[in-house]
């Protein structure tokens, strides 16, 4: 029996995020369903596309959907971050000064990090993620050795960086969302940090499908007839502009009448204003479900991806994917099922989507491989259980935690 308590710390919590947000969100529901007390720990900032140098919420404990959430205010000189911003928008080189305001004045509280001190020692075990922000860095490497690590990490500029190597070296536990994001960092990082990379387990993320909460409202917007979907951020990182160019090409080269829907939060402005496209923000779990099960398919081509949960949401609402052929994850993923398509270019994939509208069998097939595939690979008993079994130090126990209730 596993006989400590959780504590999640990530920077936002309670409005859709992103994929680390998911995943902290869905461990922490099945942590407690499953009798082991996890709490989340987050900053007051309301999400990434709001100030993270305001408070929104009042500092405090909350409960955010049963899950017992404790907010921390948020550190409010950003002068230096916008500084490194602006350096890195003028592409100018960034010394190691530049590297750690990027963390320590991005989002961050000070509160938060120094709250932690309480539990470090004490019958708690304590993850952060992801990577990419200052709150997880400030506290991993505030606390070394004492908080490990999901760092959900991107081939992008800031993995390559000192502070990088850094926090690995600091993390009690790193784990790893694929195969494909340890392979990555085992070729960075492997002979700097050592074994500790090369053992460090890959746990993935748990995707099983939402149990209905029964007081959700359908969505009211009459649906297309034919479409397909991007679930999640909009944002230039995950190449939104390139496949609003591609979706508008294959349209008018194939004289087709389907549309592109767009679930998720972000920049708005990136979504064209054309029939063709129809932006639906921030919808309930319910709404989410019904958008993308009608869907032809679900698209996703960004190249910076440690996991894609919303390529696996697809698989369960029955829905194949469509996903780059440069994001080594997402591709690995379809070819490792066959639950989809992988895309290199504008004429790849209009010939993807096209196949997807005129194979109704093909489509149900590949979706059903990848529901397949999800539950060998990515049930919540599976995942967690590898998360356990590290902090047990006893990776042959098979039963680490109680069932589900």
């Amino acid at each position: 029996m596993f006989d400590k308590k959780i504590i999640i710390v990530t920077p936002w919590f309670e409005r859709f995020a992103g994929g680390a947000e998911l995943l902290a969100r869905g461990m922490a529901r099945e942590l407690n369903q499953r009798g082991i007390t996890t709490t989340v720990f987050t900053t007051c900032s309301l999400s990434p596309y709001d100030s993270w140098w305001e408070d929104h919420y009042r500092p405090g404990v909350y409960d955010v959907a049963g899950i017992e959430t404790r907010r921390f205010a948020t550190i409010k000189d950003r002068a230096p971050y916008d500084a490194v911003i602006r350096k890195l928008r003028r592409g100018a080189n960034l010394n190691a000064r530049d590297e750690q305001d990027f963390f320590d004045f991005g989002i961050n509280s000070s509160d938060l990090v120094e709250a932690l001190a309480e539990y470090i020692d004490g019958d708690y075990e304590i993850i952060a993620l992801p990577y990419f922000h200052g709150l997880t860095n400030s506290a991993i490497n505030r606390y070394p050795g004492k908080i490990s690590l999901i760092p959900c990490f991107h081939n992008e500029p800031q993995f390559y960086w000192a502070t990088t190597e850094r926090l690995l070296g600091s993390a009690k536990h790193i784990f790893f969302n694929s195969n494909d994001e340890k392979q990555m960092t085992i070729e960075q990082y492997g002979r700097k940090v050592g074994r500790r990379i090369v053992e460090s387990v890959v746990a993935g993320v748990g995707v099983e499908l939402p149990s209905a909460s029964g007081n959700e409202e359908a969505i009211s917007t009459p649906l297309p007839d034919s479409y397909f979907v991007y679930a999640g951020r909009k944002e230039v990182g995950k190449n939104v502009p390139l496949l609003c160019r591609w979706f508008t090409s294959y349209v008018e080269n194939f004289r087709r009448d389907t549309k592109l829907i767009f679930i998720g939060g972000g920049d708005k402005s990136l979504v064209p204003a054309r029939d063709r496209f129809l932006d639906f923000g921030f919808v309930s779990e319910a709404m989410k479900q019904q958008v993308i099960s009608g869907a032809t398919g679900v698209i996703n081509l960004s190249e910076n991806e440690s996991f894609s949960i919303v390529i696996m949401e697809g698989w369960l609402f029955g829905v194949p994917a469509v996903v780059s052929a440069r994001c080594a994850v997402t591709k690995n993923h379809v070819r490792r099922c066959d639950g989809g398509l992988y895309v290199e270019n504008s004429d790849e994939f209009a010939l993807a989507l096209k196949y997807l509208e005129e194979n109704e069998t093909a489509r149900h097939l590949m979706a059903r491989n990848g529901r397949q595939y999800l539950a060998r690979e990515f049930s919540f008993d599976a995942v967690l259980g590898k998360y356990l079994s590290e902090f047990t130090r006893n990776p042959e126990r098979e039963e680490a935690y109680p069932a589900a209730s």
